[in-house]
């Protein structure tokens, strides 16, 4: 009988503790469940780093710290993008943050199921990874950073009144790069502006890229590609020494030498897929019903170094409006 008795309390003490528990971390379930994100990262580079660098601070804070990060990068390869795909949909994931077109298209392929949060991929539809921008379907949705390519035209207008001759350079094997680039041509075209495209597959193409646009272009946009990014010092080195000004898209290749680039700020881009991806992971959110979103501002940097040494003008709108920026 005294057996039964201190059994009994043990029973009870043990069924108090278990009710304790609960009632103090009722609403707090990230303690009881540990997630596992991938990140799958074209290439390298500074830009796309510091992208993921806030998703990754946003989430873990968003998640109070109860998730692990696995980073794998490619570098541009095919062969190991299609292994690390492979890894990401066969590893466990809770979610996988894709940067880079041809990336989240493998990862995709292999996977109907892992929830999929696309970083800065351009457009997302014509690249056949969802049914439309506003209700993606199935496992993917995520954010865009679609070139405004009319008002990067607008401001070369600007600054280089008398161009006519328009030059890009792109990877045609980066998906997204040829949607720019076609995009580019189009808006040139109703300009009555003449496009010079150039290809490259490697970096070590772009020097003898330029020579060949040497005389035939009045100045080269250099969209979001990869290589082509990956290589920007070597690109603004050789355009330099060949006195061909170059605009773009983002705040970074200003600092290396772009006279002037108009594009998003890829750190807000980095704060809204994290919170895409903490509304799926925690609030049970269907990928698929969340429309792709984009950076709600675009901001104009110009690098006045650059401009006093091609001899332009500093127009007084981009003192006003732009961001200075100091190589």
């Amino acid at each position: 009988m005294k057996y039964s008795k201190w059994f009994m309390s043990t029973v009870v003490l043990i069924v108090i503790s278990i009710a304790a528990f609960f009632v103090l971390n009722k609403g707090n379930n990230t303690y009881s469940k540990k997630y596992k994100v991938g990140i799958f990262e074209v290439v390298r580079h500074p830009v796309l780093d510091s992208m993921v660098d806030t998703f990754e601070n946003h989430l873990k804070e968003s998640l109070s710290e109860n998730v692990e990060f696995v980073r794998l990068v490619p570098e541009g390869d095919a062969s190991k993008t299609e292994q690390m795909a492979q890894k990401f949909a066969t590893g466990g994931y809770s979610l996988v943050f894709v940067i880079g077109t041809n990336q989240a298209q493998s990862l995709a392929n292999k996977t109907k199921t892992i929830p999929i949060v696309l970083g800065a991929i351009t457009d997302p539809k014509t690249a056949g990874l969802v049914k439309s921008w506003e209700k993606p379907g199935g496992n993917i949705t995520g954010t865009s950073d679609l070139s405004p390519i009319s008002v990067q035209l607008d401001r070369m207008a600007e600054i280089q009144p008398k161009a006519r001759r328009i030059g890009i350079i792109y990877n045609p094997a980066e998906d997204n790069s040829g949607i720019i680039a076609e995009r580019f041509k189009s808006e040139c075209n109703k300009r009555g502006l003449s496009c010079i495209t150039a290809t490259i597959s490697n970096q070590n193409e772009i020097r003898q890229t330029l020579v060949s646009l040497l005389g035939k272009i009045d100045v080269l946009y250099a969209p979001t590609d990869a290589t082509v990014q990956s290589a920007f010092p070597l690109l603004i080195g050789t355009a330099n020494e060949m006195k061909i000004p170059v605009f773009d898209c983002d705040e970074g290749t200003v600092k290396k030498g772009a006279v002037f680039s108009v594009g998003f700020n890829y750190l807000d881009l980095g704060v809204i897929s994290a919170d895409m991806a903490f509304n799926i992971l925690k609030n049970g959110k269907s990928p698929g019903e969340m429309p792709i979103r984009m950076a709600n501002n675009v901001q104009l940097f110009y690098n006045p170094n650059q401009i006093a040494k091609f001899g332009f003008l500093l127009p007084e709108t981009w003192i006003k409006t732009g961001k200075r920026v100091s190589e």
